[in-house]
C-alpha cells in the first residue's frame, strides 16, 4: 500500500458487513450510532441478515456477499476463522476497497485473495466478550481494539474504535495468535476459574444464584485493585499474606474432593508465589514453605 491509497479511502466510509453473528450485530449497531452510514449485510441465514439489518437505520440485507461489498466502501468478514479466507476468495474486490477481518488470532494475510485484487486489507479485533450482544455493544466504549493495516486503512480503522470510544492498539504482525491466546487468561479462563468456584460452593449446598452473588463482586473488586495499582501491587489473598497454614487448610480441603480442584488450585498457587514475592508482601523464607507445602503430592493434615 502506498500513502497514495489514502485518498482513495472517502473520509465517510460506507460500511458493510459479511456475517450476521454476535460481532457484526455490535459493531454495525455501534458505527451506525456512531454516524457512520452501514449500508448492507450478507449472511449465509437470510434471516440473520434482514435481522441485523432491520437493527441499523439505512442499512439493507444483500442477497449476496458480493452485492454487500459492491455497495461499500469498507467490507467487515465477520464470519468464522476458517471461513475468512474462502470468503475473501468468493468475492470480486474493486480496488482500494478496504476489507477486515474481525478475528483476534488469524493473521492479515488470510486476505491475500483480496488484496490479489487490489483491496487494503486489515485486521481489527475488538478485545470483548461478546457473548450477550447488548453487553458487548454497551462494552464497546472504553474496550481495546487490535488494528493491523497499512497507514491509509488504519487510519480510518483508528478514526471509526475513536468514534465508538475504543481504545485503539497497534500490532505488529505475526502476533495474533500470541495477542489473542493471552487474552484468554483474561476472558474465558477467568469464567472457567469463576465456574470451578460455584461448583465447590455447590458441593457444600450453596445455590448457583448465591455463589455468584457472592464471587462475582470479589472478583470484580480483584480486577478494580489491578487497573488501579497493576498486577503485582494489586495482588492478595493468602499467599500474599505469607499464610501458610491457610494454604495448607485450602489444599487438605481440595485433595479431600474428587476432581481436579486441588492439581489447579496447586498449578495456580505456583503461578501466584513469584508475583507474592516481587511485590515484597512474602519473604523467601515464607515463600519456599508454601512452595513446599504445594509440590506435596497431598497437604498434610493437621494434629
Amino acid at each position: 500500500m502506498t500513502d497514495g491509497d489514502a485518498a482513495a479511502l472517502p473520509e465517510r466510509l460506507r460500511i458493510a458487513f459479511v456475517g450476521a453473528g454476535r460481532v457484526a450485530g455490535a459493531l454495525a449497531r455501534g458505527f451506525a450510532r456512531a454516524g457512520f452510514p452501514v449500508v448492507a449485510v450478507a449472511s449465509r441465514s437470510a434471516a440473520s441478515a434482514a435481522a441485523l439489518a432491520a437493527a441499523v437505520p439505512g442499512c439493507r440485507a444483500a442477497p449476496s456477499p458480493q452485492e454487500a461489498a459492491d455497495a461499500a466502501d469498507l467490507v467487515f468478514l465477520t464470519v468464522p476463522d476458517d471461513a475468512i479466507a474462502s470468503a475473501a476468495a468468493a468475492i470480486a474486490w474493486r480496488a482500494h476497497t478496504g476489507v477486515v477481518h474481525a478475528s483476534g488470532a488469524a493473521e492479515v494475510d488470510v486476505l491475500t485473495p483480496a488484496t490479489a485484487r487490489g483491496a487494503l486489507a486489515g485486521g481489527f479485533h475488538p478485545l470483548q466478550n461478546f457473548a450477550d450482544p447488548e453487553v458487548a455493544l454497551a462494552g464497546l466504549a472504553g474496550c481495546a481494539v487490535a488494528i493491523e493495516a497499512g497507514a491509509a486503512l488504519a487510519d480510518r480503522l483508528t478514526r471509526l474504535a475513536s468514534a465508538l470510544g475504543m481504545r485503539p492498539i497497534r500490532l505488529p504482525a505475526g502476533v495474533r495468535a500470541l495477542y489473542h491466546g493471552a487474552g484468554s487468561f483474561a476472558a474465558p479462563f477467568v469464567t472457567a476459574l469463576l465456574h470451578e468456584a460455584v461448583q465447590i460452593w455447590k458441593g457444600f449446598g450453596m445455590s448457583e444464584a448465591d455463589a455468584l452473588a457472592a464471587l462475582v463482586p470479589l472478583a470484580r473488586g480483584t480486577l478494580d485493585a489491578v487497573a488501579r495499582d497493576g498486577t503485582v501491587r494489586g495482588l492478595a489473598g493468602p499467599i500474599a499474606r505469607g499464610d501458610a497454614g491457610t494454604v495448607a487448610r485450602h489444599l487438605a480441603a481440595f485433595d479431600a474432593l474428587d476432581g481436579g480442584s486441588a492439581a489447579l488450585y496447586r498449578e495456580m498457587a505456583r503461578r501466584v508465589i513469584p508475583i507474592a514475592v516481587a511485590k515484597g508482601s512474602l519473604t523467601p523464607e515464607r515463600a519456599e514453605a508454601i512452595a513446599t507445602l504445594v509440590r506435596t503430592s497431598r497437604a498434610p493434615r493437621e494434629t
